[in-house]
């Protein structure tokens, strides 16, 4: 009887090492699990702020564009009343005053 009880203390005492061993693995592995996923995130979050970035870039020169296209639009069309009201001016001023005597 003393043998199984000794065998019995020996079995618990090996089992108790083999749980605490187990349990230093799974602290090491979850150190460097958390390591990988910090890794992990600040890699994406690099990914994602170069993304941003080009994006943002994209989006600066697709606005000047669109600006610049606006302004030559825009002189464009002024550069045409201008030159309409330097032809015609003379017939739209004597047109106005017709009507103002008129009435």
């Amino acid at each position: 009887m003393e043998t199984v009880m000794k065998k019995l203390s020996e079995i618990e005492i090996a089992a108790k090492k083999i749980m605490e061993n187990a349990n230093a693995q799974l602290k090491v592995l979850d150190s460097k699990m958390q390591e990988q996923i910090k890794a992990f995130d600040e890699q994406v979050e690099a990914d994602t702020q170069k993304r941003l970035e080009a994006l943002r870039e994209e989006l600066q020169a697709e606005n000047e564009q669109a600006l610049k296209k606006l302004q030559d639009d825009t002189e464009h069309g002024l550069a045409s009343l201008y030159q309409s009201f330097e032809e015609k001016h003379s017939k739209l001023s004597d047109e106005i005053v017709k009507r103002i005597t008129e009435v």
